[in-house]
């Protein structure tokens, strides 16, 4: 069974600290931790489906605070570094490092930068877990 690259990191993208994302090697499909939409399944088939599935990456093991400063250290221009250090010193971090990539017009540098670390966490996971993917 294969999986496709794409949804994994799509499931990257979405993980919080509420909602963590399965694959289930049998049918190849992910799918989200929230219970409440397999009322369907018993409690034992619920138990069966999580036990043989395999959690992607949770909102740690991403760990997007670090992707942004290994992203600041990719710019060369010292004072935009350091507007980006001091965006990710006090809380609110995420919304003002996004600001300042915005302020900066370097936004789409970060994206790329960003979905580029999304793409290498998905593979890693994929071959951590023996998981073919397209």
């Amino acid at each position: 069974m294969e999986v496709k690259l794409s949804e994994v990191i799509d499931a990257l993208y979405f993980t919080n600290d509420e909602i963590e994302y399965y694959y289930n090697p049998t049918n190849g499909k992910i799918f989200m931790s929230n219970i409440g939409d397999y009322e369907n399944l018993n409690e034992d088939e619920l138990d069966e489906l999580f036990e043989k599935s395999i959690m992607l990456p949770t909102r740690y093991d991403i760990n997007e605070y670090e992707m942004m400063k290994d992203f600041v250290e990719t710019i060369e221009d010292i004072r935009l570094q350091n507007q980006l250090y001091i965006s990710l010193n006090c809380s609110g971090a995420f919304r003002r490092f996004k600001d300042t990539c915005i302020n900066f017009d370097i936004i789409n540098d970060w994206y790329k930068f960003s979905g580029e670390k999304y793409k290498e966490i998905a593979i890693n996971w994929c071959k951590e877990n023996n998981i073919k993917f397209e």
